[in-house]
């Protein structure tokens, strides 16, 4: 039996958020949503960026180099659009520092650009406040979840079931294919 409403849901499509990262030639300038950042080790493979999953990685088999990405929910300043943006440790040291200035990244507004506008150029990131009390920016998604689904990872088998803030580590737990669960724990 369908449950009606008179309402839309504020997130009609669940966890599912587009993915973005810095443009080559325009500055893309959005406000986080998320209280902090995600972050793991991922390999360029396939064709596709995917999470490294060490020890048993067919990229790391396969020989490939890894890096960590940052993940955070924001929205376009100028479209209004909800999404996950990634970027490398290094461009991700400025909302760190933003973090443990303010204590969350949620209403950090920030300018991602490339140096001299290049497609493969260093990321920039610029950060300020962004005045939620005036503002209303949308409810923060579950990260962990939405690259689950970006990822084709069994999304009600992926879950983290414990942060460390004092160690920058979150223990996330996946099952496959009734298979006994593997915990790994990242190092943000």
């Amino acid at each position: 039996m369908p449950n009606y409403s008179h309402r839309p849901p504020e997130q009609p499509n669940g966890p599912a958020l587009p993915i973005r990262r810095t443009p080559a030639y325009k500055p893309l300038v959005a406000i986080v949503t998320s209280d902090d950042l995600v972050g793991c080790y991922t390999h360029f493979h396939k064709g596709h960026t995917v999470p490294c999953e060490a020890p048993d990685c067919e990229a790391c088999n396969d020989g490939l180099p890894y890096r960590w990405h940052a993940y955070l929910s924001a929205v376009d300043r100028d479209t209004g659009l909800h999404f996950i943006f990634e970027c490398t440790a290094q461009a991700a040291e400025n909302f760190v520092t933003y973090r443990d200035a303010h204590g969350t990244l949620r209403g950090c507004c920030f300018q991602a650009q490339r140096l001299n506008q290049r497609p493969n150029g260093r990321v920039i990131i610029q950060t300020k406040p962004y005045d939620v009390a005036q503002h209303r920016i949308p409810n923060p998604p579950e990260i962990t979840k939405c690259l689950a689904i970006l990822w084709s990872l069994p999304t009600p088998d992926v879950y983290a079931d414990g942060m460390n803030p004092d160690k920058k580590t979150t223990k996330l737990t996946t099952r496959r294919n009734n298979s006994p669960p593997t915990t790994k724990i990242k190092t943000a």
